[in-house]
């Protein structure tokens, strides 16, 4: 994989045609020119190459031709961009490479590697085995004894130049020329003069040039593979060349020679083609990571998300990865952009997904590129593209899930209570949902490469069954990618903490046998439940934990028990939260005196901060107990006064700015209320604020058995009505 993601060689890639259009346009470029007039077919003969590109192969190809090939010498001389002049000469078979002092197997610089680069060295070289192996097997026989002795004079013009993933395509056409006078230029070039020293001897005008050209020494093996299709592997200084010739059999069957070019491609490592391929579909690309909200900002982003509609989905448990479907081929692309090669369809299609890898299916539930990126268009519309495509073509490896759209909080519910059963019933590990404004795009950032503009329209959120986190530890300290993470905020007990530490150790034996065989070290991430303090599973499947932000975000919701049963119609955390953000906007209008009655378990004391004095009315002996708790922790416990009795039977010396009577009236009977008032009237200044149920769910007025509930909000201005009637 390249260290850097992507390499510079996603600048200069163009749109990768499929290898049916490249061989069609090559095909019919060979009928033009068999069709023109002066074409003779005994004179010109058409190649067809596939070479591998160096700088995505990268391949050392020593293990084919150390010992057992044919050495020559070749002069190579263009004449323009597209035509050139080659020479063979002095071909010998057998030669071995190892003997031979001009040539050196090895780079100087490569001895001086760490021991890093050593490991993947090795395997490269297991992939160049297969490779071998593959051109042993499938090869009818060797050819190379027959280069021996060889002279070859020969022009070449290149005709046309296609790329297909790691491969170079070259169709050319190629002229046999007389070798008489190279034979006789070469034989001779070379005397001794009086003086001891070689001079070139002029043999005639057109091979003047060989004077100014030095010869490059080679090392060529040849394989006939079935159909006279040919296989050259070549080395020659420090440079790697293998090439599958289909010029003998030039209308080779199309699908065979198909098969050929992708097999020994995918015995290769071209990972590095296809994550560059992957920067130029999507500039900039960022795997789009889901929000663990806050309470706040569930409330903050729920008017938005009905508005705009909404869709809902199973939190599938999975490996997070992308898939790119292009030239009949599928990829996968993990999170730390570790490539896998999928299979072969039949459809030619271009297209990339984001997905959840379980139990060997990809569950696909977003769509970034269909001919074009998509990135910038909205979810609602990415969906749709996604519901458009037809999945039968793609061998079974993917299975949809169910991504509700919604226009209200209520289909929110019903898709948690129906659907996730659903899901789980078709064995997709689930452990929470993933809620995602309709009007997402899904990068924030602008897919023209290094332009400062950002699109600040990414609304992605996850809430969880439980809130965990992955974390890496190294036998003593956990840590949030490089941040470490006190034991503390996991509320760890010791036996959790040994539990962690022996799977540590067993990981550690495991992760040193296979050091031994030079495999990659593998980090020790584990999957801790924040909500228990407990150790859940080793995560066998992830190589980086949670970042810092995330791990800060999951103990917010932890510590506010945020999780998929808040949407449960039994659950009044919503309602407990959308009433303290009630009472938390009319308390922070007035400032001074704040006489609360019905206080109850103290829960609104982080509330009262900015008042001078507070006085707190309750009689119930359980919650005070709780309040008289709660207040000594405060930061203004002195400001604070206690009364333990009813409203009604207390005489307030001191003036409020503000009363408060939180969901207490309910206690309350007619002369309760009466009563209260009587006592409190001349001393409160500005306002009494009386809060019982919110008044958008009722159009009317409300009878209890103790007491009628009227209304007293403008539901239009949302505002307190200025004049009420004394049964209000």
């Amino acid at each position: 994989m390249n260290p850097v993601i992507p390499s510079s060689h996603y600048l200069l890639l163009d749109e990768q045609l499929s290898l049916d259009t490249i061989l069609d346009n090559m095909y019919h470029q060979i009928s033009i020119f068999k069709n023109h007039k002066l074409f003779k077919s005994g004179d010109i003969n058409f190649e067809l190459e596939f070479r591998l590109r160096n700088k995505y192969t990268n391949i050392d190809i020593n293990d084919f031709v150390k010992c057992m090939s044919c050495r020559y010498h070749e002069y190579l001389f263009k004449e323009n961009k597209t035509t050139r002049y080659r020479i063979i000469y002095e071909s010998s078979y057998p030669a071995n490479i190892n003997e031979d002092q001009n040539i050196n197997l090895e780079n100087e610089e490569e001895n001086k590697k760490e021991k890093e680069k050593e490991e993947e060295n090795i395997e490269k070289k297991k992939k160049i085995s297969k490779l071998y192996t593959y051109v042993d097997t499938n090869s009818e026989k060797e050819i190379t004894e027959t280069l021996n002795g060889k002279i070859e004079f020969t022009k070449k013009m290149t005709l046309m130049t296609a790329y297909y993933f790691v491969y170079k395509i070259v169709l050319s056409i190629e002229t046999n020329l007389d070798v008489s006078d190279i034979i006789s230029f070469l034989d001779n070039s070379l005397v001794e003069t009086e003086k001891g020293c070689n001079k070139k001897i002029k043999s005639n005008k057109g091979l003047n040039i060989l004077q100014f050209i030095t010869p490059t020494i080679k090392y060529r093996k040849s394989y006939i593979l079935h159909k006279d299709v040919r296989i050259y592997v070549t080395k020659y200084e420090d440079k790697s060349q293998f090439e599958i010739d289909f010029s003998r059999n030039i209308n080779h069957e199309r699908s065979d020679m198909i098969n050929i070019v992708h097999d020994i491609m995918l015995l290769l490592d071209c990972s590095n083609f296809v994550l560059d391929y992957l920067f130029y579909l999507l500039p900039n690309f960022e795997f789009q990571k889901p929000i663990t909200p806050s309470m706040d900002t569930i409330f903050d982003i729920a008017d938005d998300l009905v508005k705009n509609t909404f869709f809902v989905a199973a939190k599938t448990d999975g490996l997070r990865l992308l898939v790119i479907i292009t030239n009949h081929l599928m990829f996968s692309v993990s999170g730390n952009f570790d490539v896998e090669y999928i299979d072969c369809i039949n459809s030619d299609l271009h297209l990339v997904f984001d997905c959840e890898f379980v139990n060997d299916d990809f569950i696909p539930f977003d769509i970034l590129y269909h001919n074009v990126d998509l990135r910038l268009k909205s979810y609602k519309e990415r969906i749709a593209i996604l519901d458009s495509i037809s999945f039968d073509s793609f061998n079974n490896k993917f299975k949809r899930k169910k991504i509700r759209k919604c226009g209200n909080y209520s289909d929110l519910q019903n898709f948690i209570e129906n659907e996730l059963e659903n899901e789980n019933k078709n064995l997709v590990p689930n452990d929470g949902i993933i809620i995602t404004d309709g009007a997402s795009t899904y990068t924030l950032q602008s897919i023209i490469p290094f332009d400062s503009h950002r699109v600040e329209h990414i609304r992605i959120y996850k809430i969880k069954t439980r809130n965990t986190v992955d974390l890496r530890f190294d036998g003593r300290y956990f840590y949030a990618k490089q941040h470490s993470i006190k034991k503390s905020n996991l509320k760890l007990t010791l036996a959790e903490f040994k539990k962690i530490c022996l799977k540590y150790h067993q990981h550690k034996k495991l992760n040193r046998d296979k050091n031994k065989m030079k495999e990659k070290k593998i980090p020790f991430i584990i999957e801790f439940d924040l909500d228990k303090g407990v150790f859940v599973k080793k995560r066998k499947d992830k190589w980086t934990s949670t970042s810092l932000n995330t791990f800060n975000s999951i103990v917010l919701a932890s510590f506010q028990k945020i999780n998929i049963e808040i949407f449960s119609p039994d659950s009044n955390t919503l309602m407990r939260k959308y009433h303290n953000r009630i009472k938390q906007n009319i308390l922070n209008e007035y400032k001074g005196n704040l006489l609360d009655i019905g206080s109850g378990n103290g829960e609104d004391i982080h509330k009262w901060k900015h008042f001078r004095k507070i006085a707190c009315i309750e009689p119930d002996n359980v919650k005070l107990k709780n309040l008289n708790e709660r207040i000594n922790k405060s930061d203004i416990k002195n400001r604070i006064t206690i009364y333990p009795n009813t409203i009604q039977n207390i005489k307030l010396k001191d003036s409020f700015n503000i009363a408060t009577c939180f969901f207490a009236i309910n206690d309350f009977n007619y002369s309760d209320v009466e009563s209260m008032l009587n006592h409190i009237s001349q001393n409160i200044n500005e306002i009494l604020v009386v809060l019982f149920m919110d008044n958008s769910l009722f159009n009317g007025d409300i009878d209890s058995p103790c007491i009628k509930y009227r209304q007293c909000i403008d539901t239009h201005k949302n505002k307190f009505l200025e004049s009420l009637d004394k049964e209000s």
